[in-house]
């Protein structure tokens, strides 16, 4: 295991606190959420309901699982983010109409169109590999602008599909705003504030933003029906996807608001996921070694295959600690359709109970060294010896994570990629701050320095280069 006072780089407060809402929330789950199973704050307002927290794999179970029908996605959430994501989408969706855009998406994330898109996580990798080689010996970088340009290289080619003249860097500027709105959004809602027009630092920008990343979903959308030929990008396969029981397709709304959550979602996520994984690895060499001398074993001379991308099993044991220590999301809420209890705890329909993924993944009672960074934490063996619903890094049930099969397989091809070019160390004298919005985020920069490695790269690239053509 490897220790390091940055991995719980705050200390919880044992009263909230209005200003830890919008600088890091984090700060707020109190020192009781990471050894208990269940607990209620009264809000930091008498206008906030009370709120209900659950820490417990049994609790979480029940909540997510057995009785997933009995609770909805939790009123504070969702308002709050109704404006970065679009209404009409999976994520919002409830009963019947949930259950038939989830048919008609799910076939798309079928793990064989995923092994499918491995040629372009690799592509995206090397091309982020090229611009890192042009810098020199020792350069400083950003880890977590560079893997948000690395995943969103992902989402224009595997995702969309889009054409050269698409311009990423416009979509990236356009979501840092938006994305940076929730956390202000949030306080807004818990106020019962309107979140679109109460006034808050950023406002403007985030409108602007979101507008501009509507109006380009659209044209891609009307690019991609343009084109007569069928492709095997996410989009293509969405165009043309079904309810297998019904027979109906998406409209446009629909598939234009899918698509702005898989962008939202599904490149930040991953982004801020990968950040945390080559700054973990920055951190403990020997794990970097371990899990580079896995990437050449199982690529050799040549690159990460769908044939070979299955075998990298450290690297996925890397990344589910990486987001264990640092989940993407840091809460789950839900709310009952009616006054309920779950468990033995009596919880009304107005109260939102939060599944504190955070907290979950820290917990004394469910992990040894909590605060440790331990990929073999996720060896088959140990794996099994833990309940199911102590790790939710894609939440649980009927709605966990559509797209967790595409994210994990994105991940360990870049993840395995990049270690095979460079060798990365943290920067002395950095220091980690959180400032969680939309998904966990460190707060500023988080260097990190390379050193090239890979002698036969230019090899690899130019297989890869003619396989592609």
């Amino acid at each position: 295991m490897f220790h390091d006072p940055d991995f719980m780089p705050f200390t919880p407060r044992r009263k909230p606190s209005y200003r830890a809402v919008t600088h890091n929330y984090l700060e707020n789950y109190a020192p009781e959420a990471y050894r208990t199973d269940f607990f209620t704050s009264q809000g930091l307002w008498p206008v906030i309901p009370p709120m209900h927290y659950v820490v417990d794999p049994e609790l979480i179970e029940e909540l997510l699982v057995t009785r997933a029908e009995a609770f909805r996605r939790d009123d504070i959430a969702a308002k709050a983010l109704r404006g970065p994501v679009e209404g009409d989408t999976l994520f919002f969706s409830e009963g019947a109409e949930w259950k038939w855009q989830r048919r008609a998406i799910s076939p798309a994330f079928r793990y064989e169109n995923i092994l499918a898109l491995v040629p372009f996580f690799v592509r995206c990798a090397q091309a982020q590999a090229e611009e890192w080689r042009r810098l020199g010996d020792g350069a400083e970088v950003e880890i977590t602008e560079a893997m948000s340009r690395t995943t969103f290289a992902v989402i224009e080619k595997a995702v969309f599909g889009a054409s050269e003249n698409f311009d990423g860097e416009r979509f990236i500027a356009a979501l840092r705003p938006v994305l940076g709105s929730f956390a202000w959004r949030m306080l807004a809602t818990m106020f019962r504030l309107p979140p679109d027009w109460t006034p808050y630092p950023g406002l403007l920008s985030a409108r602007a933003g979101s507008r501009f990343l509507h109006e380009e979903t659209v044209k891609l959308l009307a690019e991609r029906r343009a084109r007569p030929e069928p492709t095997r990008d996410i989009l293509g396969l969405l165009l043309s996807a079904k309810d297998p029981e019904s027979g109906r397709m998406m409209t446009d709304a629909e598939l234009v608001a899918n698509l702005h959550g898989f962008l939202l979602a599904g490149h930040e996520t991953s982004a801020v996921a990968l950040a945390w994984t080559f700054w973990l690895l920055a951190k403990d060499q020997a794990s970097q070694q371990r899990a580079r001398e896995e990437a050449e074993r199982v690529a050799g001379d040549g690159e990460i295959t769908p044939e070979t991308v299955e075998n990298l099993a450290f690297t996925r044991q890397v990344l589910q600690e990486s987001m264990r220590l640092f989940p993407p999301f840091a809460a789950l809420g839900r709310q009952p359709r009616e006054d309920t209890t779950l468990g033995s705890h009596r919880v009304a329909a107005k109260e939102p109970i939060y599944v504190l993924t955070w907290c979950l993944h820290r917990h004394e009672k469910l992990w040894e060294e909590p605060t440790a960074f331990d990929p073999d934490r996720f060896s088959p063996e140990r794996a099994k010896a833990r309940h199911r619903y102590a790790y939710l890094p894609f939440g649980a049930g009927p709605r966990i994570c559509v797209g967790m099969g595409f994210a994990l397989t994105e991940m360990a091809t870049i993840v395995a990629t990049l270690l095979r070019e460079f060798r990365f160390e943290t920067v002395p004298g950095h220091r980690l701050e959180l400032a969680p919005t939309f998904a966990l985020r460190p707060k500023g920069a988080l260097p990190l320095r390379l050193t090239p490695l890979a002698k036969h790269a230019p090899a690899r690239r130019a297989a890869h280069d003619a396989r592609v053509a």
